[in-house]
């Protein structure tokens, strides 16, 4: 590939690639403010995920729970109809 004359490229003239900056103590605070948003969003996260997992198990249950009351109903039911 032939590059342009005078064309700079982006991974060469970023501060990213070891060029020293000066961190204001604004941007630290904000960072430090970041971070413990971030981990209290994960913490939050996992307390949903807990009980979300918490709900599904009740869920299963009350489904088994469901079907074995519909086949006690059938039962009685047929048992009905072979009485009349």
């Amino acid at each position: 590939m032939a590059s342009t004359p005078g064309a700079t490229s982006d991974f060469t003239d970023s501060v990213a690639w070891g060029a020293q900056t000066d961190v204001t103590p604004g941007e630290v605070v904000e960072k430090q403010r970041l971070v413990r948003d971030i981990m209290a969003s994960q913490d939050s996260l996992r307390a949903l995920l807990a009980r979300v997992s918490s709900v599904q198990a009740d869920c299963q249950k009350a489904e088994a729970d469901n079907e074995m009351l519909q086949m006690y109903i059938d039962s009685v039911t047929k048992s009905l109809a072979a009485k009349s």
